[in-house]
């Protein structure tokens, strides 16, 4: 028995579960093949689908949405499904034009196609790695005929594309087999696609001809012209192969100089043999069990091309390096050469499937909250695409923790000469700073193992972690409490409006923070004025403030939080939203109904157990009273859309009804205009709504530019939080030093 071999019996030793069958136009034979991805996705080239069409084959113009018959091997025969096109990447010349006849090489030349519905088993996917000089490989013709296989090797590896010798003997690569997956039976994964064959011209054969030579597309190329197509979403990516997209020519030379490390760490064949035992199981591969030990050539092989072979490795590695400085050193230099390499990634497999699981359940619980410890641990970094989404789904966890992975520092200063902090670590520390009780404390102990496995200073982990809390306790609504009243009188000037403020002390207790005759100000005027008294709350916690304006009902759009209370020497603007949990409040409405303040205290206390309530343009008022007085007779949150005059009707029933939030969309004039309301982050903990509105406001006046942007506003009102005319004034000698 070999080392590392894929287990003979098991689906993943083999490709033909994943193998289409192209059928031609009238179903009579193989036009080509195809290998099932994942999510109903299958992968073929754009040439099989344009022999299928009798249309030249290297033809470029795209056929369309068209339909082709296609069928799966390990099925019946007779089983025959359609599958519609989806995405087209055509054939290429390195020009990017069009592929002259007989072209030995090109580029592109791929094509996805779509089932109506996921396939029966033993259909499935495969797994995939990359493409490497040597391997060997093996193609099945699309058909699938166990005499059909043919095996070749890649002689050569080269700017994407692997050239494949045949012996003699044997099937050889031919028409039918192109789009077909390339098994690196070694290895036990799917390393390419098979593209076409190099012959010898038609005036004749000669012995310095090529025989039996052919060339595929190296699963890494592959990968990269479908992220750049946009022609497969990541989610069916994850879970075949989370790689980079880069393609490096350094392989060869990573792997030689492996051997180094290896060689001090592992030059003993018994401590060798143990190691690789352990790693062979956790991979699922094969182990001889006679004692012998894999060569150090061998085990550098499997490190430079298997997914999370390196890191796991490094996992049992590491305890026994903690006293050794010289093993530490070469298991850093070891980690840092993985780093030039597709397959190696930041984590172990055990350490991967331990923080996805967490992430889900977080992502589940809190759509948000991935997003917002990112944004804050990462502030000078432009978020990878998968995490621009302010809100996430369970299955697109494993596309951002893939690109998560592949961010190696931080760019934080660390104690000289040892590795800087991953940026998925100090992500990890902020979100576990975000989460109470045991969670968050699993969290910190899965960021102590791997930052000790990786090398890391324990100072340099404290200090993230310090960084994080405080993070964490500034975003908790625990700042000062400023309470606003706005009005705007027949005779005022446009755009003016009368303005009384009060801070709350810790006590409850309320200080009047404004003096002098009672005049209209403008929107900035009243934003400096809350800053001033936001400012001087010095004994209310460092937290951010809670700012919440009571408006008259015909001011509930007005937009407050974009008023700028910058002072005339400042540089920077200064939008009450972007400082404040800056929320309204219209306590004139809850007056008119006998049962307001009942229904909202009610409300409010369920508001952690209640779901959420979309009204939308196709509700009218009636309706959505019909329901808070029903099945939503608890609910305290209600999310509104549609156009501006809609929408202000159903806004006002919410209020007149005792429902203390209230979110909707200034920007969106009409139903589908504007960012959907999933962008305000309605979803996940209550409590947090105010600083998950805060952080979109933040982004929106970042970009001033855009039309579309979302422009949030938000009703708040906490039943605990007095009104203004419920207010215990504090004696006003005490308040004097706080008035502005």
């Amino acid at each position: 028995m070999t080392w590392f071999a894929a287990p003979r019996g098991d689906r993943s030793a083999d490709a033909r579960g994943a193998l289409v069958r192209i059928l031609s136009a009238n179903r009579s034979r193989t036009a080509g093949a195809g290998v099932y991805l994942s999510d109903r996705r299958l992968l073929t080239c754009a040439h099989v689908v344009n022999t299928v069409l009798g249309r030249r084959s290297l033809s470029p113009q795209d056929p369309g949405g068209i339909t082709l018959d296609v069928s799966f091997p390990v099925l019946s025969a007779t089983d025959v499904r359609s599958a519609r096109l989806v995405a087209w990447i055509p054939p290429r010349s390195q020009q990017y034009g069009p592929v002259d006849d007989g072209a030995l090489k090109w580029e592109g030349d791929l094509a996805v196609l779509e089932l109506d519905e996921e396939p029966p088993p033993p259909v499935g996917s495969v797994r995939w790695l990359e493409m490497a000089r040597g391997q060997e490989v093996r193609a099945w013709y699309g058909a699938g005929q166990p005499f059909s296989y043919a095996d070749v090797r890649v002689a050569v590896y080269d700017d994407g594309i692997g050239y494949l010798d045949g012996q003699l003997s044997g099937a050889a690569v031919d028409d039918g087999y192109s789009g077909g997956p390339l098994w690196s039976m070694g290895d036990g994964a799917a390393v390419g696609l098979v593209m076409g064959r190099i012959t010898a011209p038609d005036n004749g054969f000669s012995p310095q001809h090529t025989v039996r030579r052919s060339w595929g597309l190296g699963w890494q190329s592959v990968l990269v012209e479908l992220r750049r197509a946009e022609a497969v979403p990541e989610p069916h990516l994850a879970g075949l192969w989370a790689g980079p997209s880069a393609v490096f020519a350094e392989d060869e030379s990573v792997r030689d100089m492996m051997v180094g490390p290896l060689h001090t760490l592992l030059g003993d064949p018994v401590a060798r043999t143990a190691h690789a035992a352990e790693l062979a199981e956790t991979l699922g591969l094969l182990a001889p069990t006679d004692g012998t030990a894999p060569s150090v050539e061998k085990l550098a092989h499997l490190l430079c091309g298997t997914e999370r072979a390196l890191p796991t490795l490094a996992e049992s590695l590491a305890p026994k390096v903690v006293d050794d400085p010289r093993g530490r050193a070469e298991l850093d230099r070891l980690l840092a050469l993985g780093r030039l390499t597709g397959a190696a990634r930041l984590l172990s497999i055990a350490e991967h499937r331990m923080l996805l699981g967490k992430l889900e359940h977080l992502t589940q619980g809190d759509p948000g909250l991935l997003h917002r410890a990112a944004t804050a641990a990462l502030p000078y970094l432009e978020l990878p695409r998968s995490l621009q989404a302010p809100r996430l789904t369970q299955a697109e966890v494993p596309d951002v923790l893939g690109e998560l992975e592949t961010w190696y520092g931080d760019g934080s200063p660390v104690p000289d000469e040892t590795p800087r902090l991953p940026a998925l670590l100090r992500v990890v520390e902020y979100l576990a700073a975000a989460t109470d009780g045991l969670v968050g404390q699993v969290l910190r102990e899965w960021s102590n193992r791997v930052a000790a496995r990786l090398g890391i200073h324990p100072s340099a982990l404290r200090e993230r972690r310090a960084d994080a809390e405080r993070w964490s306790r500034q975003a908790a609504p625990a700042g000062a409490r400023i309470l606003v009243e706005l009005d705007h009188y027949a005779k005022d000037p446009p755009h003016h409006y009368r303005c009384s403020v009060w801070r709350l002390r810790p006590d409850g207790s309320a200080a009047r923070t404004v003096d002098g005759p009672d005049r209209p100000r403008t929107g900035p005027e009243i934003a400096r004025l809350i800053r001033e008294v936001a400012g001087g709350a010095k004994d209310t916690g460092d937290g951010v403030a809670l700012v919440a304006v009571s408006v008259p009902p015909e001011a509930l759009d007005l937009p407050v939080d974009e008023w700028d209370g910058a002072g005339a020497g400042e540089y920077m603007p200064a939008p009450l939203g972007e400082d404040f949990h800056l929320v309204l409040r219209c306590p004139r409405l809850r007056r008119r109904s006998p049962t307001g303040a009942a229904d909202l205290e009610r409300r409010w206390n369920a508001r952690q157990q209640s779901g959420s309530l979309l009204a939308d343009h196709r509700m009218g008022d009636r309706t959505l009273a019909g329901l808070l007085k029903t099945t939503h007779r608890d609910t305290a949150r209600v999310l509104v859309d549609g156009t501006a005059q809609h929408r202000g009707r159903l806004v006002l029933v919410c209020l007149a009804m005792g429902v203390p939030i209230v979110l909707w969309n200034r920007a969106g004039l009409a139903p589908g205009e504007g960012p959907p309301l999933d962008a305000i982050v309605p979803e996940g903990p209550v409590d947090g709504l105010p600083e998950r509105v805060r952080y979109v406001r933040v982004r929106v006046y970042a970009d001033a530019d855009n039309a579309a942007a979302a422009r949030p506003a938000l009703v708040w009102d906490d039943a605990e939080l007095p009104l203004p005319d419920e207010l215990q004034l504090a004696d006003p000698s005490e308040g004097t030093e706080h008035a502005i």
